[in-house]
This record gives structure tokens, C-alpha cells and sequence, in this order.
């Protein structure tokens, strides 16, 4: 018996077919666009989410050499927040708005008025950030009142598959307490919440815990036996929190891929006080998680390779190499602190702690000495310090760090675990199967299935240590001191209204 997971990302979507040992027999990924209609907002198509995982489903299941009978239920993670309208017909009315899309600071600021931000954090685990979904919803019914009417439902990435699978409405807890509209106390809507934003629930997709069996496939579009089991998944940190085992207290893990995302597990719901870090829901029903999102962390690497990289990318491909193993490779060659670069990864704003829409990324102390070496490094180093910086409000609230599990695509670059290590002065652990997302999902795909029994044992029986980093003390006190540049830096720039106002001018010269 076999499982697949569905795992939809920011930048592409990953069809895996698993056995129930937790072992990959296959997969398959494709890539898709985003839109950048202005620079600080991103859009991308629905319908290329639906026509691209189709592809990969089609793919992994040849590759996998079984026959599609014999996979029994299917699971999906995705990249969360992002929304996209649909009619009654379930097809698409606008591009999706992701996730990272900054556009609806008019909308966080109406919010802040209207409900503020007290009653948002210590109902939906929230702070109002144009990160969430709601911002994205009231959007269009401010500037789009004609797409907004006609919308019979607002479905995150997940909600839109499942729907052209099952021919359903339908999205998880752990998806819906991050979109501000879901109270992650009383594990339900937020009818006060959306009554006083005017936004309709009948236009929200039905709420159901991760794990449970919805039904079979109605769609002939894909290559699955109609008779597999559609299984519901959870939001992708909550999916890769499952598949790296932060199923108890204690544990916690740090995804990097486009941005980073810190998750320790909860029992019951926790709230910072300061409402710089989050809670939303697990992906194991009855718990929740305590929340760090880091917006661009990947992503700062992945601009680099693509507007300055273009040497390294070159010598990738002459030696049928990934161009960031040439670019940490160089990175390596570049001495700790990176010959004096800061880097802010705040490329597209800043996440938690700090939650300042108008931050803006910065490479500080340029010279001409410096190679592009130092200023991988220095992205490499300004990702760690943001980590440290919400592992340490963790710490204020009671979580202690003892050991961070690492997992996504950044977890790759051994350099990289190194620096974390070296930077939070803990033990940095990497589990044997990478792709924890979907391996969170196929947990969940048999756990609904009947395959296990229990979501959190299941967890533990197949996640397996691959390696360990571990801090030097010379190192973790020099980081010590850089790091509080990199603290002072951002500050200064912050509590002079910089960012704000640099963006205020920006945007009266429509250069934004």
C-alpha cells in the first residue's frame, strides 16, 4: 500500500509517492511563474497550479513503477495565506494573491482601526500583517467590489485542489488559522471578526481538522484510481512541523525554503504578550504551534543567483551542478562575519518579530574589496540573525531551545546548518528524508486512511537523524557581537520612520 502527497510551494508543486515506512519510491516537480504587476505585489494563476500538478501526479506515478490502484489516499501541503476568487463553477475569477504580495497596507491600517490589534492576536494568534488572507479578501472588496460579488468562495492553494479533485469546498484548521478570520481558541470562524470587516463567511470554504477522509476522487483530469481517499492536509509549516517530529513539547524545527519558518509545538494555545511571534494550529488536531515567519530567506539567495549569480550559474552548468552549491561553496571561502557585510533580509518587509510591512532589504558595508562571495555570506549570516532574533522571544515565552531541526531546501548547505548552529549556539539536527512537507502530508494521507492510528506515533516511528551541527564557542562569540550590529542597524532605521516614509515617497512617485 502506498500513499501520495501533494506538496504546493511558492515557486513550483512536488507530487510524492510514499510507502507507508515513510520511504519515497517517486516524484516529480514542476516549476510556475509569478506575477510581479508592480514590485511589491505578487500574483500567480490558479489554473497553472491545477495543469502543473496534474503533470506531476502523472509523472510520479510512472516513475513509481506500481499500479495507481494500489495507492490508497492522498494528502496536500501548500504554501499558506494565498488567496484566489472563484465562481460557482469553482473557476478562477483573478489571480491568486500570495502570500508575499505587500499591496493591502490600506487594508492592515482599517483593520488596525476598525477591530485592533489586540482582539486580532488573542483571537486568530495573529498580529494584522498584509501577510494574511483577510487583508487579501478585503482587497478585493475595496478595489475590486465587481470580482469580490461575484466570488462564491475564497480557497486557499489546498481549498482549489481539493476542490478540482473532490468537487468540494473544503480547508483545514491548521490553513485557516492563518487567515485571520479563524479563531484558534474555539477551533471555528470568527464570526465577530468577519462581521466587523463587512466579509462574508458563506464565501469561505467549510473548516475541518487535518487527517480526515472527505471522499473519493470525482475527476477524470488526473492519472489517480477514482477510487483514492482524499485525505485533508495542513498548511506547509504545520505539514513539515509533523514530518521532522515536533509532535511533542520541546521540539522545534526551522523550514528554509523562499522565506523561514521557526514552529515549536503547543499544547494549548500560547501568546506573546508583544504579539511578535504567532500561534496558530497543528497539523496534529488538539495541538497548536508557536510561530516565527522569516518573509525572504531563500528567496534573498535565490535573487542573488539569478541578478548577480550569473558566473556561478554558468559553472553550475558546465559541471551538472546545483548553482547554489557553487554559491555556498564560494560563501565558504569567505571568513565568518563575511569582511564586515550586514545583510537584512527584509526584501519583501519583515515578518516576525519585528512586523514592519515597509522594511526593505539592505546589504550594509560595501566596499570595494569585497567579492560576491562575502555577500552570499552575509545573506547566509542575516538569515541566521533573524532566526536567533525569534528564538529568542521563543525563549521568553517559555519554549527553550535545546535543538533545532532543520528541514526544506536551505537545510542542504551544510555551511548554512553550521552558521545556525554557530549563531543560536544550539545543536542543528537534519532528518534523513529532506522534503519533510510531504512527508508531513503522506503522514497525514495514511494516518486518514486507517493506515496508522495515531498521527504523532506515526511521526516518530519514520523520521530518522541524518546529521548534526554543533556550535564552536569562538564562533557563537563573535557572531555574538555582529549580530547586535545587525539588531542596531535595523533599529536605527526603524525608530527614524525610514522605511515608512521611504516607501510613502516611492509610492507618491507610482515607483511602487
Amino acid at each position: 500500500m502506498f500513499v501520495a502527497a501533494l506538496d504546493l510551494g511558492t515557486t513550483g508543486c512536488r507530487t510524492f509517492i510514499f510507502d507507508i515506512t515513510g520511504s519515497i519510491l517517486s516524484s516529480d516537480y514542476q516549476e510556475w511563474e509569478s506575477f510581479y504587476p508592480v514590485p511589491s505585489y505578487v500574483e500567480q494563476d490558479a489554473n497553472l497550479w491545477w495543469e502543473s500538478i496534474k503533470k506531476t501526479i502523472e509523472a510520479a506515478i510512472k516513475k513509481s513503477g506500481i499500479d495507481k490502484s494500489e495507492i490508497v489516499s492522498l494528502s496536500v501541503a501548500n504554501q499558506r495565506e494565498t488567496i484566489v476568487p472563484v465562481d460557482k463553477e469553482g473557476t478562477p475569477l483573478h489571480n491568486a494573491l500570495v502570500w508575499q504580495d505587500r499591496r493591502t497596507t490600506e487594508q492592515v491600517d482599517f483593520i488596525k482601526n476598525k477591530i485592533g490589534i489586540d482582539k486580532i492576536y488573542s483571537t486568530t494568534g495573529l498580529t494584522i500583517d498584509p501577510y494574511f488572507s483577510a487583508t487579501k479578501i478585503l482587497w478585493f472588496k475595496d478595489e475590486k467590489p465587481d470580482i469580490y460579488q461575484k466570488t462564491h468562495k475564497f480557497l486557499l492553494v489546498s481549498d482549489f485542489i481539493i476542490y478540482k479533485l473532490t468537487g468540494q469546498y473544503i480547508s483545514d484548521f491548521s490553513n485557516l488559522s492563518r487567515t485571520m478570520l479563524f479563531d484558534v481558541n474555539k477551533l471555528k470562524y470568527s464570526e465577530d471578526i468577519a462581521s466587523e470587516l463587512e466579509i462574508d463567511l458563506d464565501k469561505m470554504p467549510d473548516a475541518v481538522e487535518s487527517g480526515v477522509d472527505i471522499g473519493e476522487i470525482v475527476t477524470e483530469e488526473t492519472l489517480f484510481d477514482k477510487k483514492t481517499l482524499v485525505i485533508t492536509g495542513a498548511g506547509d509549516q504545520q505539514a513539515a512541523a509533523l514530518g521532522v517530529g515536533v509532535v511533542s513539547p520541546g521540539r522545534i524545527k526551522l523550514t528554509t525554503g523562499t522565506g523561514s519558518f521557526i514552529l515549536a509545538y503547543l499544547e494549548k494555545p500560547n501568546f506573546d504578550p508583544k504579539k511578535r511571534v504567532l500561534c496558530s494550529c497543528h497539523a496534529i488536531p488538539g495541538a497548536w504551534v508557536q510561530e516565527a515567519s522569516i518573509f525572504t530567506s531563500g528567496a534573498f539567495l535565490r535573487w542573488f543567483r539569478d541578478q548577480l549569480g550569473k558566473e556561478e550559474r554558468m559553472l553550475a552548468e558546465e559541471q551538472n551542478q546545483d548553482p547554489y552549491v557553487i554559491l555556498t561553496e564560494e560563501a565558504e571561502k569567505s571568513p565568518i562575519g563575511a569582511n564586515g557585510l550586514l545583510a537584512i533580509p527584509h526584501l519583501v518587509g519583515a515578518g516576525a518579530p519585528h512586523w514592519n510591512p515597509y522594511a526593505r532589504g539592505i546589504i550594509y558595508g560595501l566596499s570595494l574589496g569585497h567579492k560576491r562571495r562575502d555577500v552570499v555570506r552575509a545573506i547566509l549570516e542575516g538569515v541566521a540573525f533573524e532566526v536567533k532574533k525569534n528564538v529568542e522571544v521563543f525563549g521568553e515565552l517559555g519554549i527553550e531551545t535545546k535543538e533545532l531541526r532543520l528541514t526544506g531546501g536551505g537545510s542542504r548547505s551544510d555551511l548554512w546548518n553550521q552558521i545556525y548552529s554557530d549563531v543560536l549556539g544550539v545543536t542543528c539536527v537534519r532528518k534523513v528524508i529532506e522534503e519533510a512537507t510531504s512527508l508531513g502530508a503522506a503522514i497525514l494521507a495514511a494516518t486518514g486512511a486507517g493506515l496508522f492510528s495515531d498521527i504523532a506515533k506515526a511521526a516518530e516511528n519514520v523520521c530518522k537523524v541524518e546529521n548534526k551541527w554543533n556550535p564552536d564557542l569562538n564562533r557563537q562569540e563573535f557572531y555574538q557581537d555582529i549580530y547586535q550590529l545587525s539588531n542596531d542597524l535595523y533599529k536605527l532605521l526603524n525608530e527614524n520612520n525610514f522605511y515608512k516614509t521611504y516607501i510613502d515617497t516611492l509610492q507618491n512617485r507610482k515607483l511602487v
